[in-house]
């Protein structure tokens, strides 16, 4: 803590404290910038005394009082030694108060540099190298086997479990197929279309043929016929 010449920085707040005491580097700015607006009102009050006892001496000198001026002379000599220890003491005051707030400001970065370091350090420790790899596997793994899921989803389904054969059903077609032409055999063998080929037989237009309604009516019971 500062500590002033005794009547020079006010009252006696300013007096050493305890050890126990902790002061922050701006307590003591602030306490030296009060110090010296203390000087700069000293110094006020010493140079209004120093006019004021030049007037005197000169009045005294004036009204032929020598050894009156001369006691004044020396009484503002004393003001005036006084006045330029003031203006020492704000000076270094001055001084100190710079000195003390860049050094303030130093410890300021210093400790912000030291708080980042330490946390950079934790972060560090809380994922190590070995975590990173870690992690980066596994979500490798699971990228893996997510794909292998969707492969999966995309395959077609057997309905049949298996339990169906392929040979047994184009067995079972060729069976069909033959019964198909076995049938169209029988019925060209009686003269008769088969249902296919009747089907694709197209009706033969009777409006304009100009047949009578009874023999439209026998061709269509002839066609009705045909189609069995």
């Amino acid at each position: 803590m500062l500590t002033c010449l005794p009547g020079l920085c006010g009252p006696s707040q300013y007096e050493k404290e305890p050890e126990t005491s902790k002061v922050s580097p701006q307590d003591t700015i602030v306490a030296l910038r009060k110090c010296i607006e203390t000087q700069e009102k000293r110094e006020r009050h010493l140079e209004h005394k120093i006019e004021v006892l030049a007037a005197e001496a000169k009045k005294k000198l004036g009204n032929g009082d020598k050894k009156a001026a001369v006691n004044i002379m020396k009484k503002r000599k004393m003001y005036q030694m006084q006045f330029e220890k003031l203006e020492q003491i704000k000076m270094t005051l001055e001084t100190q108060a710079i000195n003390l707030e860049s050094a303030a400001q130093t410890a300021e970065a210093f400790q912000a540099m030291t708080a980042g370091n330490d946390t950079m350090k934790k972060i560090r420790h809380e994922v190590g190298i070995d975590d990173v790899d870690d992690v980066m596997d596994d979500m490798q793994e699971e990228m893996q086997l997510a794909q292998e899921v969707s492969t999966a989803i995309g395959q077609p389904v057997d309905m049949t479990m298996g339990t169906i054969d392929d040979d047994d059903l184009m067995a079972e077609l060729e069976q069909m197929d033959e019964a198909d032409l076995s049938a169209q055999f029988d019925q060209a063998a009686l003269g008769r279309p088969s249902a296919t080929a009747a089907e694709s037989m197209p009706s033969a237009p009777t409006s304009k043929l100009g047949l009578s309604k009874k023999e439209e009516d026998d061709l269509n019971r002839l066609q009705a016929e045909l189609a069995f």
